[in-house]
């Protein structure tokens, strides 16, 4: 949520958006691809909430997609025990994940260059148009009383006017319009549906634009019948795993696949497939 709310990426590629920043040596950043802010709540569901839920911050409406259940809970897990090694034992953290433009993995924001499939239930094309995705960063002049590197100084242009609006990024998705790039996660690498790092405004002066700090879910559909039926272009979770089990194996290869790059504790590996095999995911 942080990259369309929060303007994350100029944190990523400053305010010209032409170059990955590069990080000190002793300085590790993990983005959780596609999910909300502060994680979400977890577990092996394929049905979405129902419950409508109020967009966060200065928004004041409710959003129109279930929200986002990607956590961040294994990522903090693991990463507290990474660093009391790294201040114990001298022991390295895992290497920084997040999208970079050398990779290819942040593009403007544009459902074109993104690469996010039209068609995906609930999701209109206006929701793409620059006043409604990512929340613009505005250089503004405040006069030559204000010094605006340093904070400091006396605005005497007020209301100011804007220099220009300073370009932003997004990460890249692929054929499901989940993001690539980043922590990899159990649940966005065995997925139910799509994971957004947004969802859209339902009401209010807002409504039709990302809303503030909230992820969105979309789920796949259960057959390839209720597939075509809704014009969904994501296959279905059917089409997918095949069945329960199918399903089940597929987190187990996402959960050792997230062991072995060292993003994920062999205990939360455990929890993470007995929750699978008892979820009701295509029973």
């Amino acid at each position: 949520a942080e990259v369309y709310a929060l303007k994350l990426s100029l944190e990523w590629v400053g305010s010209s958006a032409d170059v990955d920043i590069p990080l000190a040596p002793d300085v590790r950043r993990y983005y959780v691809a596609g999910s909300p802010h502060g994680g979400g709540a977890g577990g092996f569901r394929h049905a979405g909430g129902t419950t409508p839920f109020s967009c966060p911050g200065n928004q004041f409406g409710q959003a129109t997609l279930a929200p986002n259940p990607v956590p961040h809970r294994e990522l903090r897990n693991l990463l507290s025990a990474a660093m009391r090694d790294w201040v114990l034992k001298g022991t390295p953290p895992p290497p920084s994940r997040y999208p970079t433009l050398a990779r290819g993995e942040l593009v403007d924001p544009t459902r074109e260059a993104m690469g996010f499939p039209p068609g995906v239930p609930g999701i209109p094309d206006s929701v793409f148009r620059p006043e409604n995705f990512v929340f613009p960063v505005f250089d503004y002049d405040w006069g030559p009383g204000f010094d605006r590197v340093e904070a400091a100084g006396v605005p005497d242009r007020i209301p100011p006017t804007i220099r220009r609006v300073l370009p932003a990024k997004v990460p890249r998705v692929d054929a499901d319009g989940n993001e690539v790039g980043g922590v990899p996660t159990v649940l966005t690498m065995a997925p139910l549906g799509t994971y957004l790092g947004w969802n859209i405004t339902a009401n209010g002066i807002h409504a039709g634009q990302v809303c503030n700090y909230a992820g969105g879910y979309v789920p796949f559909a259960r057959t390839r019948t209720e597939r075509e039926a809704n014009g969904d272009p994501r296959l279905s979770l059917e089409e997918r795993y095949g069945d329960h089990t199918g399903y089940v194996a597929a987190v187990r290869k996402a959960a050792d696949r997230a062991v072995a790059q060292g993003f994920l504790l062999k205990a939360d590996r455990e929890r993470l497939l007995k929750e699978a095999a008892g979820s009701d995911v295509l029973r």
